[in-house]
């Protein structure tokens, strides 16, 4: 597999993957994955305190040997990469020939430029959600999932959703087992399925609440079981019922049942999902 890098990608996006899949051919004691880095130039630099980096190959040297999988991390170069022609046409090149093809954060705008995930269900991180909306409308944007599989393309959150993102890689190639002993190994707490809110429900309306309906969802949350009628939540934001309903719509876009509805199965779903079978891999990712 190719990690396709850029001045001023995020490191973490890069080396939780690689860690991951490395991990897995340690683990499994076979070279189910072998990992290469690609570029424009030599070395790249990130943009944490200028890290350099010397890749394996250039897309001008690069020999079309099969590839298995790109991978493409994000980071604050990504829009300068995005409208960098050579790297486009490589990705574009390549893509035609590779069976899947993934991208962590904001990575995702790098290949959406290349016009590579249209009307596809794709994920970034939270932050670049709304922009990626709206640089790439025909894209099915969705930034409440860890990661999404879209045919050969699967996305990701930001930073440690790569390694979410690998472990589900592993577990499709080589089965569960190994996906548990790489994660162990990693000291991952819990492997965390793509369907898993990238922050609670409750953390997304604090981004948008402003009083009065901070206190409402404080009252909600810890008294989540109680009936809370929509005549109640107005009440207690001391609004009429017309009125509440109107001004909760246009903080949160949804109305209020719909909330409350989140926020329980949130609640009731607060632990891992279950586990999926996988297959095994006859031969190494390139």
């Amino acid at each position: 597999m190719v990690f396709v890098l850029y001045d001023g990608f995020q490191p973490l996006d890069l080396a939780g993957p690689w860690q991951a899949f490395s991990a897995a051919n340690e683990e499994s004691g076979q070279a189910l994955y072998q990992l290469r880095t690609i570029a424009a130039t030599p070395v790249v630099t990130t943009w944490e305190q200028g890290l350099r980096m010397q890749v394996d190959n250039t897309f001008e040297n690069d020999d079309d040997a099969p590839i298995d999988m790109v991978m493409v991390p994000g980071g604050p170069g990504v829009d300068r990469a995005s409208a960098h022609g050579e790297t486009r046409a490589w990705l574009r090149r390549r893509d035609a020939d590779t069976p899947r093809t993934c991208s962590v954060c904001t990575g995702a705008f790098l290949l959406a430029a290349c016009d590579l995930l249209n009307g596809r269900a794709v994920t970034t991180h939270w932050r670049s959600a709304d922009r990626l909306r709206q640089h790439y409308p025909a894209l099915r944007v969705q930034d409440d999932r860890i990661f999404i599989e879209s045919g050969k393309y699967w996305t990701s959150a930001g930073v440690t959703a790569g390694i979410d993102l690998a472990l589900a890689l592993i577990e499709r190639d080589a089965g569960p087992a190994l996906s548990h002993q790489v994660a162990r190994r990693l000291v991952v707490f819990m492997r965390r399925d793509g369907d898993q809110r990238q922050y609670s429900q409750s953390l997304r309306m604090q981004d948008r609440m402003a009083a009065p309906f901070r206190d409402l969802v404080e009252k909600i949350e810890a008294r989540l079981s109680a009936r809370w009628s929509v005549d109640d939540m107005a009440d207690a934001c001391h609004m009429s019922r017309r009125t509440f309903q109107r001004k909760f719509a246009a903080q949160f876009g949804v109305a209020p049942t719909e909330v409350l509805r989140r926020l329980r199965e949130e609640r009731a779903n607060g632990r891992s999902a279950p586990e999926r079978a996988g297959r095994q891999a006859p031969r190494p990712k390139t």
